[in-house]
């Protein structure tokens, strides 16, 4: 889609009476949705389109709505300008000046005490009454749309997993806001850090979004005691725990490319 429709646009503050943007620019970022920068006569806005379903698995615009939300009244998200009840179609926010991470800032240990930093408050939220997340709840969603000739390669790592969200399920901790999919496209360095993208956001442990991060960009590791402080843990306490929720985010997200028919390495 090289312009949004006009359906669309007049869901943009300053275009409702078929006036026509001042600027229009697609945006790079995600393989998930269409997103454009919207500048009107009543200021500049992201204008985001639901991608097709097969790119968008595990999705629930209700519940990323309603964390989006938590997050933006803390100032760690931005806010949203418009959003239908269940945020499906369309999502209008404020356009937000900065630059969106590369992979090298998951290499540096400033940055990435920045990015606990930011946790840290997220996950001080008081949480929205929701499901919690369940990891084994979302890999079955996950391989209900895998082409059936592939699962049975998917039986070990999945009674793994299967086991560990047992483990997880048991375990008395915590429950937060967390954002669960800290790629380098959601990260933007502004006036100050923002996390952008709430798609995959959940009521769940904290300390998944540190795992999610080790998850991502295993070159993030050296430096997983100042991510962990940062973002209020002490790494030696936590050392098993993390790296039980790391393998399951690798889990997670090779069957989430597998559901979009795209190639991925076992974990």
């Amino acid at each position: 889609m090289t312009a949004p429709p006009d359906w669309a646009l007049a869901r943009v503050p300053g275009l409702e009476r078929g006036e026509r943007p001042r600027r229009v620019e697609r945006l790079s970022g995600g393989s998930v949705n269409e997103v454009f920068r919207v500048d009107s006569a009543a200021g500049r806005f992201v204008l985001r389109l639901d991608g097709a379903a097969w790119r968008r698995p595990g999705v629930d615009r209700a519940r990323e709505l309603v964390l989006h939300r938590a997050a933006a009244a803390a100032g760690i998200a931005p806010p949203i300008v418009h959003a239908a009840a269940d945020a499906s179609d369309v999502l209008v926010m404020e356009y937000l000046e900065g630059r969106v991470w590369d992979s090298t800032d998951y290499e540096d240990a400033g940055a990435l005490r920045r990015l606990g930093e930011r946790l840290h408050v997220l996950h001080r939220l008081s949480p929205p009454a929701i499901p919690a997340f369940d990891p084994w709840q979302v890999a079955q969603g996950y391989v209900r749309q895998i082409e059936p000739a592939r699962v049975p390669s998917l039986e070990a790592p999945l009674r793994r997993l299967q086991a560990l969200s047992g483990e997880l399920a048991g375990e008395r901790t915590a429950v937060a806001v967390v954002h669960g999919d800290l790629w380098q496209g959601n990260v933007l360095d502004g006036s100050r850090l923002w996390i952008l993208d709430w798609e995959y956001a959940q009521r769940s442990d904290p300390l998944m979004d540190v795992a999610c991060v080790l998850a991502y960009y295993p070159r993030a590791e050296r430096h997983r005691t100042e991510l962990a402080a940062a973002a209020g843990f002490d790494a030696g306490a936590v050392r098993e725990a993390l790296s039980a929720r790391v393998y399951a985010y690798r889990v997670l997200a090779w069957l989430w490319h597998l559901a979009r028919g795209e190639h991925a390495e076992a974990p």
